[in-house]
This record gives structure tokens, C-alpha cells and sequence, in this order.
């Protein structure tokens, strides 16, 4: 089996308690999209505003596809909404030790 591939995405949400809220509900949503493995959702303990997921994919294909079905799938957009800038996006694997 493949290395597992860890989404992360660094953001601000404009409505701390409404985002956590929608994000909540919306895990089991993003669940079901195909390759998924595990959705850690965190928010800084300095700023309120400041959210962070780590998505873990059964691979790069399965992350960045869902990353663009997130992006059209309208049970994601009162979610999307919420987010007012995105500092960080990116994909990434454990490294293999020789």
C-alpha cells in the first residue's frame, strides 16, 4: 500500500463559532468522497479565527480530486463561504527512511 497523503490547509474563517460548526457537520459529507482516511479539524489556541485541517488521503490522485469536488459541491459552499483567506494549501507524504 502507498504512503498515505496529508492534506493542509491553513486558514481564517470569518465567524469562528458558525465555521466550527459547519465544518462539523460537513466531515461525514467529505468522508464518503472516495480515498478518504481521517480528517483531523483544529483551530489555533491564539486566534479564535484561525482553523487548520489535516485530511488524510489514500493518495495524491484522491486528495487533489476531492480538493476540486469540494470546490463545486454545493453541501460544501456554506463551509467555503465562511473562509476569508487561506494562508496555506498543500499535499504532503511521510518521507521514507533508507
Amino acid at each position: 500500500m502507498p504512503n498515505p497523503v496529508f492534506e493542509l490547509v491553513i486558514y481564517k474563517v470569518k465567524n469562528p463559532q458558525t465555521a466550527a460548526r459547519i465544518r462539523a457537520g460537513l466531515q461525514p459529507h467529505v468522508a464518503a468522497y472516495p480515498g478518504f482516511l481521517d480528517w483531523k479539524a483544529v483551530a489555533s489556541t491564539d486566534d479564535a479565527a484561525l482553523f487548520a485541517d489535516i485530511v488524510t488521503w489514500d493518495s495524491v490522485d484522491a486528495a487533489r480530486a476531492a480538493g476540486q469536488k469540494v470546490m463545486t459541491d454545493p453541501a460544501c459552499a456554506p463551509f467555503m463561504a465562511e473562509i476569508g483567506e487561506i494562508f496555506s494549501m498543500g499535499h504532503f507524504a511521510e518521507e521514507r527512511r533508507a
